[in-house]
């Protein structure tokens, strides 16, 4: 039993970290393809974004990424109402970041991102299954 549990994680995360070889992003409302990614400055990406998601459980439906840039390096913290998490395995091309988010110990959650103007738009993926991102850029207020 135990070796079949395994087998199934495996297999989960091995999906997960395929996912990342692709910026293709299918669903049903929209679709980003490698040609529609932009060859903007990479910065596009930096900022604090306000999301919701869909087809997750209350506590991870809303929040806030924060994405930073230090020397050559992004980082990435989730703001959810239980607390911060810390992205991993940040990659960023032109508009487009991807990560993941450890959260309750061994869950991992893969996230393939885009940016448009000041909406943010894509896909996270989980064991669970695969959930729609949209959001917006937090300005500072004036």
């Amino acid at each position: 039993m135990k070796t079949v549990k395994f087998l199934v994680l495996g297999i989960v995360l091995i999906m997960a970290f395929s996912s990342f070889s692709s910026t293709q992003i299918n669903s049903n409302r929209h679709h980003v393809s490698e040609n529609s990614i932009a060859p903007l400055s990479s910065d596009t990406v930096l900022g604090v974004w306000k999301y919701k998601m869909t087809n997750v459980d209350a506590p991870y439906e809303k929040g806030v990424f924060f994405i930073t840039k230090k020397g050559d390096f992004y980082d990435v913290a989730v703001k959810l109402t239980t607390g911060m998490l810390t992205g991993q395995d940040v990659l960023v091309k032109g508009n487009g970041i991807n990560f993941n988010v450890n959260f309750e110990g061994l869950k991992r959650v893969s996230f393939v991102l885009v940016v448009e103007d000041d909406k943010i738009m894509g896909e996270s993926y989980s064991a669970i299954g695969n959930s729609e991102i949209l959001g917006a850029r937090q300005l500072p207020e004036q």
